[in-house]
C-alpha cells in the first residue's frame, strides 16, 4: 500500500526568530511591571553621604555673606529656588510654616538658595507670598546649584549636624516629606 502526498499532514515548523520574538515579549512584560511600583520622581543622588559643598555667597537683599559652615552642629534645610518656578509657588508656604514651627529649637536651620534669577524677581516672589524667616543666598549664575547636582527647581538638600548630606527632594516638599527628610537627616551621622 503506497500513500499519497495528499494524505500526509505538512509538519509544523518552529523557526528560531518565534521563540526570540516570544522571549522578548516577556523580558518587557517584567521589565514593565518592575517599573509600575517605582516612584518616578526618585532620581539617586551621588551626593548622599558625603560633605556638602561649602558656600560663601552673599545674602539676598544685604550684603551679609552667608555661609554654611557656620550652621555647623544644626540640621540644614538647604531649598534651591526661583521666582520662575511654578512648583516653587506650591512649596512656599510649607516652607514658611516649617521653618516658623522649627527654627525656635535651634537644631534646623533653613537656608534658601535663589538661582538663576534676579533681586527684583525674588523680591517680587516673596512680596506676593511672604518673605522667608531665614535666609537666602543669590546663585545668580547657577554655579552652586552645579555644584549640588541640580537640574530643576525646586530641589532640597538634607545636611545633618556634621554638614554630609542626608536626604535629598526633588519636587515640591508637604508637611510630610520634610518630616521623614529630616528624621533621615538626624539618624545619618
Amino acid at each position: 500500500m503506497t500513500t499519497h502526498p495528499q494524505n500526509i499532514e505538512p509538519q509544523k515548523t518552529v523557526r528560531w526568530w518565534q521563540f526570540a520574538l516570544i522571549g522578548v515579549m516577556i523580558m518587557m512584560f517584567i521589565l514593565f511591571a518592575a517599573g509600575l511600583g517605582r516612584d518616578t520622581k526618585f532620581i539617586p543622588s551621588p551626593l548622599i553621604g558625603k560633605a556638602a559643598f561649602n558656600f560663601d555667597l552673599k545674602r539676598l537683599g544685604a550684603e551679609k555673606q552667608i555661609k554654611l559652615s557656620d550652621y555647623k552642629g544644626k540640621i540644614v534645610v538647604l531649598n534651591f529656588w526661583a521666582s520662575w518656578c511654578v512648583t516653587c509657588r506650591e512649596e512656599h508656604h510649607i516652607l514658611l510654616e516649617s521653618s516658623k514651627a522649627l527654627q525656635p529649637s535651634g537644631k534646623v536651620q533653613f537656608i534658601g538658595v535663589n538661582s538663576k534669577d534676579t533681586d527684583k524677581a525674588a523680591f517680587g516672589f516673596m512680596d506676593k507670598r511672604g518673605h522667608f524667616p531665614y535666609p537666602s543666598v543669590i546663585d545668580r549664575q547657577g554655579r552652586m546649584a552645579l555644584e549640588y547636582g541640580v537640574y530643576g527647581m525646586p530641589e532640597t538638600f538634607f545636611i545633618n549636624k556634621n554638614g554630609v548630606i542626608a536626604a535629598k527632594h526633588i519636587g515640591a516638599l508637604t508637611h510630610k516629606i520634610l518630616a521623614d527628610k529630616l528624621k533621615q537627616a538626624e539618624a545619618v551621622q
